[in-house]
Parts: structure tokens; C-alpha cells; sequence
């Protein structure tokens, strides 16, 4: 259930249950039992009136009876067990109450009320009670400070409690969201933390959902950012070395321009500006700063094997196959992951080779396969194949930094997209792209 669907809920009950206890609590207080209970003068009405009659007789019982109807209104009468009244009582003279004559009925103002029947059982004997208490009498305890006060502390208690769980239900994934936020500031996300957080179908696990990619995204670009640091500082260390030395042979005797030695700078130096600009373009590419746009994949393929084409010297490159696909990205970064795929390709592919550069579309995905007859990758490195300044046994010193590569699996999954190598049946290595297609 959605969350605004569950405060809701809580409000609406809540409501009810106030409105309801409240109307209960309403009918209950008209009860017989409750009215004689905590009406200060219908306590112990029947008690003092036996006591009285018990000890004083019928003409104490009976003033005492005249003095309640003229201060509060109440009449009563006193029987035995047989039915007889013991004492003339206060009862209004009407049918209902006793047998009298037409003319000796009372106003009818005073017939408006309820008429309890009590039995008393004392150790003299046992007595039953007529007592009548008018209407506005009968509602006046409940206008008393105590009644209002117990009215307002249930209902108050009653939302109290309703507050407290639903706080408790909204503000605690909350709070293990805020300490999560907190270790991933610290560099150490514990994604375990959440998953009961997020197995919620509402509002909040949709937030802890989005929450725990985006808090991965962030440490993986950390700890790629802290590897790649440490890449970078232990690749610089060798041209930088290189060229120290250089410098120092230089200083010490008269060098000529054309001098090996100031080519080997200078092709140090060449290096040292190639390696700066592919870090550059690695580390731009986690940051994302303008927006997508439409574009077709065929042409943009089509133009990236068009410009290599011209820097093949003997290769082949074969392009085949179609997608008729629209995707939505960054046809920049794409066209810049393709043109590395064939750059590395025309790089081990040797004199007279085939480059095949195959495109199709396979269950909603388009698929870029570039395939070479290289000397291909043993199978325990095409997996590692991306990593940044990865070198492989045997790998030529100047073939470059394992970067180009690496740009282009950032790219491909910028675009939702995947990046794997295999074996090719040209006999070298096939890289293939797999791209979410809009067709």
C-alpha cells in the first residue's frame, strides 16, 4: 500500500475512533447504573432514605423527602416487599406512579424524566424504591469537571497513541536513511542496512530503493577514483623518471638538436600529454554536464568507421548489417567508446586484415560487434579488458595506457548499456556493444 494511502487510513480511524469512542462514551454515561453512580445526589439516595425511616419512621422519611424535591427535584417513594407504600412519598400524582383522582394530577412540565426501580435489602427488612428524576436533574452531573476532564484526557490519550505509531512508522526508515547518508559520507555504505527498508511498497521504500543505487554509484566512483588515482600516480612515475634523467645528461654536456636524446624527450613528453588528455576524458565522463538528446545509431556507426577508414593503412574494414534504432544519450560519448573499440583494433590487427563491424537487434537491444584477426586475449584477461592502465603479458610498452578502452565501457554504460570481449571467429578479439534500443 502506498504511504499516502496508509496516513490516510491512520487519519480517517484515528478520526473515528475519537468520534466513535466519544458518542460511546456519550451513550454509555445515560446508563442506569452510571447515573446512580456519579450523581452526587442519586449515590446514596436509597441507602439515606431506609436509614431514615429505619431510625426515625415514616415522618422522618418523609420531611427528609419533601426537603430532595424542594432542593433537587427528586421524588421517591418507599414499599415493602408487598407492594404497600410505607410513607406518602413525593411521586407525582399521576396514573403511572399511583392511584389518584383525575382532579389531584399535577402540572404536566413535571413528568419529563425517568423513573428508576431500586431494591434495598437491609438487616431490618427489604424495601423497594420508586425514584424519579427529572430530565434536566438527570443531565446536570455530567456537566461537572470531572466528567469533562475524563472526556478530554480519553480523546487526547486515544490520538496520543494513534500520533506516536504512525510518527514511529514514517520517522524510523527515515532515521536509518540519515545514518546511512552518514556512512556514506564516511566512504564505508552498507547497502545490508536497508533491505528492510526497502522490501516497502510505498513512498519510503521507493526512496531507500533509489537511495541504495545512488549510494553504490557513489562508492563505486570512489573507489574507482581512489584506484585510478593510485594508476595514475604510478604511471606518471616512469615518463616523469625518464625524463629527469634526460634532463640531467643534457645539462652536463653540449647536446645536438637532432640528438636521439631530445627525441627520446620529446616522445616522453608526447606520452605524458596523451596519458593527461585520456585522464581527462575519463574523469569528464562521470560527469554528466548537459542533457541527453535523440540521435540514430546506424549513421553515427557509419561515420566512426568512414573516419577510420582513412587511417587504416592495409586493413579492411567491413561494415554490415543495421538497426534502424533511435536511441536517447549522448552521441558524442558513443561515437568516442566505438572509435577506441576500432582505433584498438586497427592497432593488433595485422597488415591485410579484416576489421568486420556488425550491427543488429536482438530482443529490444541493439548490438555493435567489432571483430579483428589480432592476436587476440587469453580468456582469464577478457574479463579484466577496461580496467584502467591494465597491461597484459606481453603487452608492447608503447601500445598505449589501458585507457581507451576503459573510456569506452564508461561511455556504453552512461547510454544503460554493456561492453564484453570474447573470442572472434576471425581469429582475434571481438568486442561487443549492447545498447537498450528505441525503435
Amino acid at each position: 500500500m502506498r504511504l499516502f494511502w496508509k496516513v490516510f487510513a491512520i487519519l480517517w480511524l484515528a478520526t473515528l475512533l475519537v468520534g466513535g469512542s466519544g458518542f460511546l462514551v456519550s451513550r454509555a454515561l445515560q446508563q442506569d447504573w452510571l447515573l446512580l453512580q456519579f450523581h452526587p445526589q442519586l449515590k446514596d439516595f436509597a441507602q439515606q432514605l431506609v436509614n431514615r425511616y429505619e431510625a426515625q419512621g415514616a415522618a422522618g422519611a418523609q420531611d427528609w423527602l419533601e426537603n430532595q424535591r424542594q432542593e433537587h427535584r427528586l421524588r421517591a417513594q418507599l414499599y415493602d416487599t408487598e407492594g404497600r407504600s410505607l410513607l406518602p412519598g413525593t411521586l407525582p400524582r399521576r396514573p403511572i406512579f399511583q392511584q389518584a383522582a383525575p382532579s389531584d394530577i399535577e402540572s404536566r412540565d413535571i413528568w419529563h424524566g425517568r423513573l428508576f426501580q431500586l431494591d434495598w435489602l437491609t438487616a431490618d427488612g427489604d424495601y423497594h424504591l420508586s425514584l424519579f428524576v427529572p430530565r434536566d436533574e438527570m443531565f446536570n452531573w455530567r456537566r461537572t469537571p470531572v466528567a469533562l476532564i475524563l472526556n478530554v484526557v480519553m480523546a487526547m490519550a486515544l490520538l496520543a497513541l494513534l500520533s506516536l505509531l504512525l510518527s514511529r512508522y514514517l520517522t524510523n526508515p527515515l532515521r536509518q536513511l540519515g545514518v546511512a547518508s552518514q556512512s556514506l559520507a564516511q566512504g564505508r555504505f552498507e547497502a545490508e542496512k536497508l533491505e528492510r527498508i526497502g522490501r516497502r511498497r510505498d513512498e519510503i521504500g521507493d526512496l531507500s530503493r533509489h537511495f541504495v543505487r545512488m549510494a553504490q554509484r557513489v562508492q563505486d566512483l570512489l573507489d574507482s577514483q581512489r584506484q585510478l588515482m593510485r594508476d595514475i600516480s604510478h604511471e606518471l612515475r616512469s615518463p616523469l623518471a625518464r625524463l629527469r634523467v634526460g634532463l640531467a645528461l643534457g645539462s652536463k654536456q653540449d647536446i645536438a638538436v637532432d640528438d636521439p636524446l631530445w627525441l627520446r624527450l620529446d616522445r616522453e613528453c608526447t606520452r605524458l600529454d596523451l596519458l593527461i588528455e585520456d585522464i581527462l576524458t575519463l574523469s569528464r565522463q562521470d560527469v554528466q554536464d548537459h542533457p541527453p538528446c535523440r540521435f540514430e545509431l546506424d549513421p553515427l556507426v557509419a561515420e566512426v568507421v568512414e573516419d577510420n577508414q582513412f587511417v587504416a593503412d592495409t586493413q579492411q574494414l567491413v561494415m554490415e548489417g543495421s538497426t534502424q534504432a533511435k536511441l536517447e544519450g549522448w552521441p558524442d560519448q558513443l561515437r568516442s567508446a566505438v572509435d577506441n573499440l576500432l582505433r584498438n583494433a586497427l592497432r593488433f590487427s595485422p597488415p591485410e586484415g579484416v576489421i568486420r563491424i556488425s550491427l543488429a537487434t536482438h530482443r529490444d537491444q541493439c548490438i555493435i560487434s567489432v571483430e579483428d584477426q589480432g592476436p587476440g586475449v587469453d580468456e582469464q584477461w577478457l574479463s579484466r579488458l577496461g580496467e584502467p592502465f591494465l597491461r597484459l603479458p606481453g603487452q608492447a610498452g608503447d601500445s598505449g595506457h589501458g585507457l581507451g578502452l576503459a573510456i569506452s565501457r564508461r561511455a556504453i554504460a552512461m547510454h544503460g548499456g554493456s561492453l564484453t570481449f570474447s573470442r572472434s571467429d576471425l581469429g582475434g578479439l571481438k568486442a561487443q556493444i549492447q545498447l537498450p534500443g528505441q525503435l
